[in-house]
């Protein structure tokens, strides 16, 4: 269960829906849809860093938790004297209303950790070699650049990839003075040139192609080199907190935490000496710990996945997606969008679940995702149900061509 209510924020006049797996959200510009995305990533970040830490006051206050949303996603007087969020999940409870702040962390134990990746609407901005090194200040631009150069690095001469079905291939050159970013014709001989030289569209969708690519996967079989800057750190208090919780707390209860350093050593001792109770302590101690720092999905939010990109390729990049989403992981995606093609791809995706089948290796069950489209400060569904027959309704946004031909057959 994950269920979102958010009130009086910035174009976002009223929002209340329960989160799937799958959610799209579709509308004109300034009407919402990335405050929708924004307030789901930061939810979402706070109820990983509360069940990691174990620690409900992670977050301090209702100042803080603005503050993550107006520094990290650029939301500054978003905010009025009845702004309110409601995030729950089986995990946690997240309450906001103007200055009243409260989390609740329901079941701890529940908790899996996921990787998630914010992909924002400036990833082109990946071809400005001078970005890296450069200091962006706590905002998604800042993670999103800090994941892309992780990810980019997999991909060197000997690890090319195929740009959907576009004839070209990406590949990273360390060797490269500044343009490191490279693209390749298939055929490797009608041109090489920097990711920053090339078409708009390529420099919209390698971005993307390549976090999803990398993050559906090899992050995961990567993961004890590829941490974030903090996470050793982060590691060292989520370690000490669940040595505290499920071994000192059950071998020793009420310890004095001035003893807590012997209490370790003795422990440490008995482990050594074969002790069963010790060492089934320590089993439990370690699986606790990997499920805690250990990610085992990613939960993706792209905003506008269609920029630059022509309508055949955004249906092209949208299986992509979502056959990477189901790849080894039920990995999650939230985009927002203002591309009737991407809605209308939806339509295809789900027949083919429907028929067990896939397009291009892309499909998806009806009762896993959302599709909402938002106007005038509030959400529709754009779901239906009839008859077991699936689809979602995108007669709504055939209104402007319509539009268009009407105004001809007057002219």
């Amino acid at each position: 269960m994950r269920h979102l209510i958010i009130r009086n924020i910035g174009p976002v006049k009223f929002a209340e829906f329960e989160l799937k797996r799958f959610n799209f959200i579709i509308g004109p510009q300034s009407s919402g849809k990335s405050t929708i995305a924004k307030i789901l990533s930061t939810c979402s970040w706070v109820e990983k860093e509360v069940a990691t830490t174990m620690d409900e006051h992670a977050v301090a206050d209702a100042a803080a938790f603005r503050a993550l949303m107006v520094d990290f996603h650029k939301m500054t007087d978003y905010f009025v004297e009845d702004s309110e969020i409601q995030f729950e999940t089986d995990v946690i409870k997240i309450s906001l209303k103007g200055e009243s702040f409260n989390v609740q962390l329901k079941n701890q134990e529940l908790y899996r950790r996921e990787k998630i990746c914010y992909i924002p609407s400036e990833r082109n901005s990946v071809t400005l070699p001078e970005l890296q090194g450069y200091e962006f200040g706590p905002t998604n631009l800042r993670s999103f650049l800090f994941d892309w150069f992780n990810a980019r690095e997999y991909y060197g001469k000997d690890n090319k990839t195929d740009i959907l079905d576009l004839g070209v291939r990406y590949f990273y050159d360390p060797n490269e003075k500044k343009f490191k970013d490279r693209i390749e014709h298939v055929n490797g001989k009608t041109y090489q040139i920097p990711l920053g030289s090339a078409s708009s569209g390529l420099q919209s969708v390698i971005p993307l192609q390549i976090m999803i690519q990398y993050y559906s996967s090899q992050y995961f079989k990567t993961f004890a080199d590829k941490t974030s800057y903090d996470s050793d750190v982060k590691t060292r208090t989520i370690q000490a907190r669940v040595i505290d919780k499920y071994v000192l707390s059950v071998a020793y209860p009420g310890f004095n935490p001035l003893e807590r350093n012997d209490l370790i050593k003795k422990q440490n001792n008995l482990i050594h000496e074969g002790n069963p109770e010790a060492r089934e302590l320590l089993k439990k101690y370690r699986e606790e710990l990997e499920r805690l720092t250990v990610p085992v999905r990613t939960a993706y939010i792209v905003e506008e996945p269609e920029q630059n990109l022509y309508p055949s390729t955004q249906r092209d990049l949208l299986n992509f997606i979502v056959a990477s989403c189901n790849w080894e992981s039920a990995h999650a995606l939230t985009i927002t969008t203002h591309s009737p093609y991407i809605i209308n791809q939806l339509n295809l995706l789900l027949k083919a679940a429907d028929r067990n089948e896939q397009v291009n290796g892309a499909a998806i069950n009806f009762d896993e995702i959302n599709v909402f489209s938002v106007q005038e400060g509030e959400i529709r569904d754009l779901k239906v149900q009839n008859d077991g027959i699936h689809l979602i309704d995108t007669a709504k946004l055939s209104e402007d061509i319509t539009d268009i031909y009407e105004q001809y057959e007057a002219l």
